[in-house]
């Protein structure tokens, strides 16, 4: 009888010197897990008019500050990406840490704006989910939109600035110029005879 050293059922277990499936960390997958379980718990209770009566609660039916209020929970997206930048500005490491941080920050803000506010979809759907919102806080819907808004042309600017800045810095690099419409080059040229 001949042994050969080695762990049992060597086949069976990954090996890391072996290419194969790469496993998501163990903290990703219970932070998954707590966001499916918090969303199924607020989509299945009254989270909005809840929230429609303590805001109520909050500005006593003042108008103004139920914009303000939906204001700031409309901009909760933004403010969750400024976050983001500003906590990871002077930490060493990579770069792409700090993005990832951006966006985690803002996709929770951006969690938290449709738990406490009906989103434009299912407003267009059906007004049936703003009727609380008109009854106890009727100037927070105006605010949430305002804010919602606010941060899309935002975002659209920031993408527009981003592009012009990247095809400033690829032209520096050696690439050919991009020849417009007020280039003396790209005009034909009329000879007068």
């Amino acid at each position: 009888m001949t042994v050969t050293p080695g762990p049992p059922l060597d086949g069976d277990r990954p090996s890391a010197d072996r290419p194969g499936r790469r496993r998501i960390p163990l903290r990703f997958r219970l932070l998954a897990l707590v966001v499916v379980i918090v969303l199924l718990a607020t989509a299945t209770s009254n989270t909005r008019t809840w929230w429609a009566h303590r805001v109520h609660d909050m500005t006593g039916g003042s108008h103004s500050a139920d914009f303000v209020i939906g204001l700031v929970i409309g901009l909760l997206p933004l403010v969750g990406i400024a976050l983001g930048a500003i906590a990871g500005r002077n930490r060493r490491g990579r770069r792409g840490r700090r993005v990832l941080r951006m966006l985690w920050f803002g996709a929770v803000g951006f969690i938290v704006t449709d738990l406490l506010a009906p989103s434009l979809g299912r407003y267009g759907v059906s007004k049936s989910t703003t009727r609380v919102f008109d009854h106890d806080a009727p100037g927070y819907l105006a605010g949430v939109l305002t804010g919602d808004i606010l941060w899309l042309v935002l975002l659209v600017v920031g993408f527009l600035r981003a592009r012009a800045w990247w095809r400033r810095v690829t032209s520096r690099r050696g690439a050919p110029p991009v020849h417009g419409r007020d280039d003396p080059a790209a005009s034909p040229r009329i000879i007068d005879i």
